[in-house]
């Protein structure tokens, strides 16, 4: 009997974590490197379609911020003909906005240009989806849950005292 309560306990338990756990479309981590000035932050959406899609990572460190769009499936093309360059286009509320990306070496990255990140960051807070563009590929990016997260990703995290040898998520 007492080996019955434990296993549906221990269902149970299981069941309650795994319902608890949120499906958050924008994510932030901290990273604590011990020095304050060596600290950083991620805000990342997640790619939905691995072949056409675009992931989103903003990286906030020493106080700037800093968006990077990711592809995976293969490399962005080079905006005519410079392998440093890439079109960015962002669509938001039927306007089109277009920019020069820093195409990084392999070509799958691309660091969105200042402006841009502003319109995009601008957009998302005002609850504006924004679809992200580069040649071949797209991102339509929901603003629920983007004004909390970038607000986190701003802020300074707890700092835990306890070194814990995995990570609790």
């Amino acid at each position: 009997m007492k080996t019955l309560l434990k296993k549906r306990a221990a269902v149970f338990l299981l069941l309650f974590l795994f319902a608890c756990e949120s499906n958050k479309s924008w994510e932030v981590s901290h990273v604590q490197a011990g020095k304050k000035e060596y600290n950083s932050a991620r805000l990342s959406y997640p790619v939905d379609d691995i072949v056409n899609g675009i992931g989103i990572e903003m990286i906030c460190a020493q106080g700037l911020i800093n968006t990077y769009l990711e592809v995976h499936a293969q490399h962005v093309p080079a905006y005519q003909g410079n392998d440093k360059e890439a079109l960015v286009i962002l669509k938001i509320e039927g306007k089109t906005f277009q920019g020069i990306g820093h195409r990084h070496e392999g070509g799958q990255r691309v660091s969105l240009p200042p402006q841009l990140q502003l319109l995009l960051t601008e957009a998302l807070q005002l609850n504006q989806p924004v679809t992200v563009m580069l040649e071949g590929y797209f991102t339509t990016l929901e603003p629920k849950e983007f004004s909390e997260q970038f607000r986190e990703l701003q802020s300074e995290p707890i700092k835990n005292p306890f070194q814990l040898p995995f990570k609790v998520l």
